[in-house]
């Protein structure tokens, strides 16, 4: 056991993704922090410390710090690996939150039929139904790690399409 995982801290979260061009990838990296409206903390040859905001928006609401690095994997192309301080994804309490309200729009969708006035229902069983669909459609999505993730999905793909455009 680590010492981090010791004291409760969580691990942190690293993403890693290969085959990726390194001609510009300094600039890339710089630019696309300016666009997600982070900061840029360190650079140097083989890596980037940044920070991104957790949200969009005027009252951002803190931020993440990541350290992108890349190793030479093949020649102009590396293996880039972002490693951010703690986790990304979406907050726990919010997601039990919608699971819990689509299992009370499912019940709600079904039972309503065999409720006594089930006409005053229908309409708010119609309601519950939809918020159930919605839920459902929602957890099929992949949980992605958030900003981070995002971020380095960008990333890959621009240097990329510039490889691309220069052939």
């Amino acid at each position: 056991m680590t010492e981090s995982m010791a004291s409760g801290e969580t691990p942190p979260v690293s993403f890693t993704e290969d085959h990726v061009p390194i001609e510009g990838i300094g600039e890339a990296i710089t630019e696309l922090v300016e666009l997600y409206g982070g900061e840029m903390k360190q650079s140097e040859e083989r890596m980037r410390r940044f920070i991104l905001p957790l949200r969009r928006g005027v009252a951002a609401g803190g931020g993440v710090e990541c350290t992108l690095s890349w190793v030479d994997e093949e020649a102009n192309e590396a293996i880039v690996t972002l490693t951010c301080d703690r986790h990304v994804d979406a907050p726990r309490i919010q997601r039990i939150l919608i699971l819990v309200a689509g299992v009370v729009g499912a019940l709600m969708f079904m039972i309503w039929p065999f409720m006594p006035q089930s006409r005053e229902f229908g309409a708010l069983a119609w309601i519950g139904g939809a918020i159930a669909l919605a839920v459902y459609f929602l957890t099929l999505r992949k949980t992605s790690g958030g900003i981070a993730f995002d971020f380095l999905q960008r990333l890959a793909r621009r240097q990329r399409a510039a490889v691309a455009a220069e052939e």
